[in-house]
């Protein structure tokens, strides 16, 4: 009981977020978790991320982004906005619905999704919240058009430093045996944030959970 209400207090103390999730839906998200299990990578990070809903405060403003290649309806978008960022009590069943109506579909582009919702988060900046955003993928960035991963680093971590820096974090989880950890810790880091390895996919939920309460 006494655990319990520290966790309260905490929940009711922590300085309210503005969170992006922001999800990899390519499909290399469609292959299997495990050898024992009949469900895919995809099925299992949906679930977290459900799951993961009841961790943030109904105050708490947070909003859902898919990224692969091919998206929208000319086919040349790398990422969507499923669900705006709101206050999540009044768009919490739209985002659960969103997520559990997702498919594994095409591409990776990892770098640019991962650049441009960096740059949207600090475009609609709000000093008075933690803001961040959790970026899960599953692979390595697999879009031509945007390869350099050390322009990224160094743009992210120009932002990201300074005394008037407005502090976006990136916090990756690295998903499946297949995912470029190091990549994505070079990511977190550059934003001074930190990755959470989910290599073993069945783990998903458990490490998603874990960083949202991190906040």
């Amino acid at each position: 009981q006494v655990l319990t209400a520290l966790l309260d207090r905490w929940a009711e103390d922590r300085k309210r977020a503005r969170v992006m999730i922001l999800l990899d839906a390519s499909g290399s998200m469609g292959d299997t978790a495990g050898a024992d299990l009949g469900e895919t990578k995809l099925d299992l990070a949906k679930e977290a991320v459900v799951e993961a809903l009841d961790e943030f405060a109904p105050d708490d403003d947070v909003g859902f982004r898919i990224f692969t290649t091919g998206l929208g309806p000319n086919q040349d978008q790398d990422w969507l906005d499923l669900v705006p960022i709101a206050p999540l009590a009044g768009q919490r069943e739209t985002i659960a619905r969103s997520v559990t109506d997702l498919t594994p579909l095409n591409g990776t582009p990892l770098y640019t999704a991962t650049q441009d919702g960096y740059d949207d988060m600090l475009a609609g900046f709000d000093p008075t919240r933690i803001n961040a955003i959790v970026l899960l993928s599953d692979g390595r960035n697999e879009d031509d058009r945007n390869d350099d991963l050390e322009a990224l680093i160094e743009n992210l971590r120009e932002q990201a430093e300074g005394e008037n820096a407005d502090p976006v974090r990136i916090f990756a989880i690295a998903y499946g045996g297949d995912a470029d950890l190091e990549t994505l810790r070079r990511i977190a880091e550059a934003t001074n944030a930190q990755v959470y390895d989910a290599s073993d996919a069945t783990t998903i939920s458990q490490v998603f959970t874990a960083v949202v309460s991190n906040f």
